[in-house]
């Protein structure tokens, strides 16, 4: 049977937000006791358990609460029927044992995800630095052995470009970074971003400014006039120096986190 931490770990390598409560002090007859924990995820699943019953009830009803607003906090519950809370904000179970519960709710919110289309060097450079800041890294890529190794990737997708921009569907805080060893690639996956109105925080091409205006001049004659490119960053990448493989991936990372904390909210 799995424990709560290999729980925990599944939901965080899948991306899953979920709530931890944890009973952190117990007086009285409480059914839940010290260290007794639960899981509460976005689809309102459950592993483990503060006691059952009624307060359990309650914890779950809380834990969704901060999940919601992307919060936890202390949470003080007050089991009884006939005894007073201690004060305004210990919430009062009605319940026969008569004891006190103290829970701590930790939220694990979503992390933003960045797609990395093309394994090569500058995405072997980019991966660990976006997973240091706290992003949910997804390679995709249609060349077998740079999905193999590129390990440090949440998640690794060999598959046709085509296919797979075709058919993906990012959240809207989404981040989409365009690395592939081909123009062709490159135009294609655009097209099918573009093509099905695909909303995104943000979408990079390594490209020169040559090919980047080449870029929109197809788009648009392919897809018409009103597209919005206020999200599309070509040349990618802030202007901080260097052209070495980890410089070009340092400088793609300053300008997402640019994007991420609304620094920079238009088109190049």
């Amino acid at each position: 049977m799995d424990s709560i931490f290999t729980k925990i770990k599944a939901y965080q390598d899948s991306n899953t937000p979920f709530v931890l409560a944890t009973v952190v002090s117990s007086t009285g007859s409480s059914p839940g006791k010290e260290c007794f924990k639960l899981l509460i995820d976005n689809q309102d699943n459950t592993f483990g358990t503060v006691g059952g019953g009624a307060v359990e009830f309650e914890v779950i009803l809380q834990a969704k609460a901060f999940l919601s607003n992307g919060k936890g906090g202390m949470v003080s519950y007050l089991l009884s029927k006939k005894a007073k809370p201690k004060n305004d904000s210990e919430k009062l179970i009605p319940m026969m044992c008569g004891g006190r519960m103290q829970v701590f709710f930790e939220v694990f919110g979503k992390k933003q995800t960045v797609y990395i289309f093309g394994g090569g060097h500058i995405g072997q450079a980019l991966i660990p630095i976006l997973k240091q800041v706290g992003y949910f890294v997804i390679l995709v890529d249609n060349r077998k052995e740079f999905i193999d190794k590129n390990i440090l990737a949440d998640e690794r997708i060999f598959e046709d470009y085509i296919e797979f921009s075709s058919q993906f569907n990012p959240d809207k805080d989404a981040m989409c970074v365009l690395l592939t060893h081909g123009h062709n690639y490159d135009y294609e996956i655009l097209h099918q971003i573009y093509l099905r109105k695909i909303a995104v925080k943000y979408i990079g091409v390594i490209a020169s400014k040559g090919k980047a205006a080449t870029l929109k001049k197809n788009l648009t004659k392919a897809l018409g006039n009103d597209l919005d490119f206020d999200n599309f960053f070509a040349p990618i990448g802030l202007n901080i120096g260097g052209d070495s493989a980890a410089e070009i991936a340092l400088s793609i990372s300053a300008e997402l986190q640019s994007v991420r904390y609304n620094l920079i909210n238009t088109s190049k």
